[in-house]
C-alpha cells in the first residue's frame, strides 16, 4: 500500500507539472496560485474533519506553522516558475535535489550526524546541480535559479515539517497552509487587481483539476508514510524525474541536453545513496544490538 500510494503521488506530481506548463501560456503565476489554493481547500478541509472531527484546525506549534506556511508559499511559487521556464525533467530534477540540501542543513538545524557516505553523496549531488544548471551557459542559468530556490526552500520546509509532525496532525497542518496561501493570494489580488486575469471555461477546468490534484497529492503523501518507511516513500518519488523527462519530450517536445541528463542522473544517484544510508541508520537506531 505504501509503495502504491507513493507511485500515485509520483503520477499526481507529473500531472501537476503538465498542468502548470500548459497553463503557463494562458494564465499568470498569481492567478494560477490563487485558484490552486482555492480549489484545494474543500478536499483538505473535509479530509482534516474526517480524521480529527471538531479539532481539525487545532494547532499547537503556531510559530512553526507560520514559517511553514511562509516557506510553503515561496516554495510553490519557485516550483511553478521553474516548470514554466525550463524543461519539465530538468525542473523536477532540481526540485528533487532538496534531499541533498536537507542532508546538508540537518547537522546545523537538527544536530544530526552525517557520515562519510552521505557527505560524499551530498558533494556528488551538488556537483550534479552544477552540471544540470551549467552556471556559465548564460540565460538558462538564471531560470535554473527558480529550481534551486524551490529545492532550498523545500529543504527548509522539510525540516520544519519534521518539527511540526512531532506535535501536530499533518492533515491540520495542510489545511492551515492552504488556507494561509489562499489568504495571502486574496490580499495580493485585492492590492493588485490587474494581476487577476479573466479566464476561459477550459482554463477554469484545468485550474480546478490543479487544485484537486494538489490536495490529493498532499493526502496521498501523508497516508503513504503510515504504510511504509519514510526512506521507501522518499526513494519512490525519484521515479518522477525520468517520467517527467519522458512526458516533457512527448507532450511538449522538450529535449534535455547531454549535460542536463548527466546532471539529473548524478542527482538521482546521490539522493538514492542518501535514502539508503538513512534506512541503514534508522535500522541501527531501532536495533542497536544487531
Amino acid at each position: 500500500m505504501g509503495v502504491f500510494l507513493s507511485l500515485l503521488a509520483v503520477i499526481f506530481g507529473v500531472l501537476t507539472g503538465v498542468l502548470i506548463k500548459k497553463l503557463g501560456s494562458d494564465v499568470n503565476i498569481i492567478t494560477t496560485l490563487f485558484y490552486r489554493f482555492l480549489f484545494s481547500l474543500p478536499i483538505l478541509f473535509l479530509y482534516a474533519i474526517y480524521l480529527r472531527g471538531r479539532d481539525f484546525l487545532q494547532i499547537n506549534q503556531r510559530r512553526i506553522l507560520f514559517f511553514r506556511s511562509l516557506l510553503g508559499l515561496c516554495g510553490i511559487t519557485f516550483w511553478f516558475l521553474s516548470i514554466r521556464s525550463m524543461p519539465l525533467g530538468m525542473a523536477t530534477a532540481l526540485f528533487q535535489s532538496s534531499v541533498i540540501f536537507i542532508t546538508l542543513l540537518a547537522p546545523i538545524f537538527l544536530g544530526e550526524k552525517v557520515g562519510i557516505y552521505r557527505w560524499t553523496a551530498v558533494i556528488a549531488g551538488l556537483a550534479g546541480v552544477v552540471i544540470i544548471t551549467d552556471p556559465f551557459a548564460g540565460a538558462m542559468s538564471w531560470y535554473a535559479l527558480y529550481g534551486i530556490g524551490a529545492a532550498l526552500v523545500g529543504a527548509g520546509l522539510s525540516l520544519m515539517l519534521r518539527q511540526l509532525g512531532k506535535g501536530d496532525a499533518p492533515a491540520s497542518v495542510a489545511a492551515w497552509y492552504n488556507l494561509a496561501g489562499f489568504g495571502v493570494l486574496s490580499v495580493v489580488v485585492m492590492v493588485l487587481p490587474d494581476q487577476m486575469q479573466s479566464i476561459s471555461q477550459s482554463v477554469l477546468v484545468d485550474l480546478v483539476i490543479l487544485g484537486v490534484i494538489g490536495s490529493a497529492l498532499q493526502i496521498v503523501m501523508t497516508t503513504a508514510y503510515r504504510y511504509s518507511d519514510a526512506v521507501v516513500v522518499a526513494s519512490m518519488r525519484y521515479v518522477q524525474m525520468p517520467i517527467s523527462g519522458i512526458v516533457g519530450y512527448f507532450v511538449f517536445a522538450e529535449i534535455m541536453s547531454a549535460s542536463e541528463i548527466i546532471g539529473a542522473l548524478v542527482i538521482i544517484a546521490s539522493c538514492l545513496v542518501i535514502a539508503w544510508r538513512e534506512l541503514v541508520r534508522t535500522r541501527e537506531v531501532n536495533q542497536p544490538g544487531i
